[in-house]
């Protein structure tokens, strides 16, 4: 903090006391311009000292929780950290890398090596799942009991895992759906396109659809996600029956319930074309359901035998999960 000057030393100490505030509240406090105050506000964020949340016209400004970082990057096991870690603070803000995991290790009192050496190690078993950034998952989805038409079922990641939390694409869609945020929608397209693309060319897949949302939202996550994704295949028409009382499926906590959630609120017309191999494309799994009820009624009005392939960002780690907050 040698290089930031008394003034914007003074905001600092305003928004450490005061925030979340707004740029016009520490104006006020600090006697200072609006130009002034934006130029400080511009340097204390490049240095991580403060946070920005909300948009014009409400904007706030509070102390970082990055302040508490106290250790830099050593080796591979810290870069591995800082390019696959991301904590979010009970005010939502986003932390990653290593800062974040120390911030984590903090909060619930754990050691900042032993911790960083188990999540090293259970990274380590996850991505020996993984072929081209891709989990298999057909063994695990509907818990392994029910019948299965799809031919398989692949993840970009796990939502959780261990002890550790969600995953750095957990955390993404949980924060990027939470908060209707097109730049982190952005970020997860970025991260999952290749391998969605190499399923595609893997499988011989010509065409795809998108699961509907089933919670209104003024930015939706799958038709943000669908764009940005930009794939050439012809698209499949899904959609969603609205009920009187919107369940979101990933909130129910029996398997059969899923399932019949699936089978009375997904609909496809059966005059579409399907002749070729499908890619089911959704956000998270919990269990498959949503899914495999989706291949089945897509096979009913096959022209041909076809295989249908599932993909989601994230995944039960154990074939069965309650996402509710996704």
């Amino acid at each position: 903090m040698e290089n930031i000057s008394h003034e914007a030393k003074n905001i600092l100490s305003i928004i450490s006391n005061y925030g979340p505030i707004r740029p016009v509240d520490i104006a006020k406090k600090a006697i200072i311009s609006t130009k002034n105050l934006f130029k400080h506000l511009e340097k204390l964020l490049n240095e991580g000292l403060i946070s920005k949340q909300g948009s014009a016209p409400e904007v706030y400004y509070q102390y970082s929780e990055k302040q508490i970082w106290i250790r830099g990057i050593f080796d591979k096991n810290d870069q591995y950290i800082e390019n696959n870690y991301i904590y979010v603070s009970p005010n939502g803000q986003i932390i990653r890398g290593v800062c974040g995991f120390e911030t984590w290790c903090i909060k619930n009192k754990f050691d900042f090596e032993k911790e960083k050496k188990k999540y090293i190690q259970n990274s380590q078993k996850i991505n020996r799942l993984k072929r081209s950034q891709l989990i298999s998952a057909k063994k695990i989805i509907l818990s392994g009991k029910k019948e299965l038409f799809l031919s398989n079922i692949y993840f970009s990641d796990f939502y959780t895992f261990a002890h550790f939390g969600k995953t750095k694409l957990g955390q993404l869609v949980y924060v990027a759906k939470a908060s209707q945020n097109k730049e982190l929608i952005l970020e997860v397209v970025k991260y999952v396109k290749p391998s969605i693309n190499k399923l595609i060319e893997k499988h011989k897949i010509n065409l795809i659809c998108f699961v509907p949302p089933t919670i209104q939202r003024k930015v939706q996550f799958m038709e943000v996600f669908r764009k940005l994704l930009d794939l050439q295949q012809k698209e499949i028409e899904i959609n969603k029956v609205k009920a009187l009382t919107l369940v979101a499926q990933k909130s129910l906590r029996k398997l059969e319930d899923r399932i019949q959630n699936a089978q009375k609120s997904i609909s496809i017309n059966p005059n579409q074309v399907i002749d070729q191999n499908i890619l089911i494309i959704d956000d998270a799994t919990g269990s498959g359901a949503t899914l495999n009820e989706t291949a089945k009624k897509l096979k009913k009005i096959a022209q041909k035998q076809v295989k249908i392939f599932g993909y989601t960002i994230i995944g039960s780690y154990k074939g069965f999960d309650v996402i509710s907050e996704v």
